[in-house]
């Protein structure tokens, strides 16, 4: 763990989920005291291991020292607003060095409680990697090998996007270290990538699209598993910006057929290009797709859709049976109340 004081009550229920879990717990701390601060308390409680570093700047240099410290075969990497929900892993059946957990994140939009999930590669023997990157730092082996990632039944809860307040002082931080990134290698889409997002989280949609179509020139590639993401937020903030026809070269992406974040992001491009019937075609391709990761893309938000197409174009009985099928979602019952 790397650890910013001040988080009390995050730290507190972090060490809770691993108790019992981990043979130990190592915690980099900057050592500047913070007044009303009991991280250090808490550490001792659950037994961790304390390593003093005053901030450098640069997130993959405190996690390396982490990992420098590390005493066990493998380690997970968990921040203090995350936590364990589902923990299962024999080490004696690892066939890989290196292994993906799953991320459920809950945020709120509208005062809707919402989630989705992702995949983060957190699990690894830390004798053979380390970090890369001042933010958004990345895992990669020591010598420079190829990485050969599997997945881990493990799940982690976080709720660090819940209050929009920090996560615009976050992002604001993040691109600060990732513009230092971007001088340093302007070659690399992904650092590109990520000065999108905080733009995105920001609702400065004209600088997320500049930053967004910075990363496809540098040659972003669909192999990369972070490209999906780049070209569904890219379209989203197309469509933030009115720039619907612009959007329609996002709809070309075969590889992703299966994936129900991008066939929900392909209805809503069609339908803010009154493409309708292609619209409500690919609303309901995303209820039957075997992957998602956003609350709803691959059902209640996807029926709701397409029975506000319906309702728009008068054909109120379609409507209707779609916005039963959205089941209990609010706005979907709103619709329902509009055609009584």
């Amino acid at each position: 763990m790397i650890i910013k004081r001040g988080n009390c009550e995050d730290l507190k229920r972090c060490l809770a989920s691993v108790k019992g879990i981990m043979d130990e717990i190592v915690a980099v701390v900057d050592p500047t005291p913070l007044d009303g601060d009991i991280t250090d308390d808490l550490l001792f409680e659950y037994g961790a291991r304390e390593i003093f570093l005053p901030w450098p700047g640069d997130y993959s240099a405190a996690r390396n020292v982490s990992l420098d410290h590390v005493k066990t075969d493998w380690v997970l990497v968990i921040d203090t607003d995350e936590y364990i929900t589902s923990f299962y892993f024999d080490e004696r059946a690892a066939d890989r060095d290196i292994y993906r957990v799953v991320r459920e994140n809950e945020y709120g939009i509208n005062d809707n409680a919402l989630r989705n999930t992702e995949r983060i590669t957190r699990l690894f023997r830390p004798g053979l990697f380390r970090y890369e990157g001042y933010v958004h730092e990345q895992v990669v082996s020591r010598d420079a090998s190829p990485v050969k990632t599997g997945n881990a039944s493990i799940v982690l809860g976080h709720s660090g996007y819940k209050d929009r307040d920090q996560m615009l002082k976050k992002s604001a931080s993040y691109r600060d270290l990732l513009t230092r990134m971007a001088r340093e290698n302007d070659s690399d889409p992904y650092i590109y990538f990520q000065i999108g997002r905080t733009y995105y989280v920001e609702h400065d949609f004209t600088a997320a699209a500049d930053a967004f179509e910075k990363a496809i020139e540098r040659g972003a590639d669909t192999k990369d598993e972070y490209v999906e993401s780049l070209i569904e937020t890219y379209g989203y903030t197309l469509l933030e910006l009115g720039r619907n026809k612009d959007a329609m070269t996002l709809t070309g992406f075969e590889e992703y057929h299966d994936s129900a974040d991008y066939m929900f992001l392909c209805g809503l491009i069609l339908m803010n290009n009154a493409r309708f019937d292609d619209a409500i075609s690919s609303f309901t391709k995303a209820t039957s797709c075997s992957i998602s990761s956003v609350e709803g893309t691959d059902s209640f938000a996807a029926w709701y859709n397409c029975g506000v197409i319906c309702e728009v174009l008068g054909e109120n009985k379609r409507a209707k049976a779609y916005y039963e099928k959205a089941g209990n979602y609010a706005p979907a019952l709103e619709g329902l109340k509009r055609l009584v």
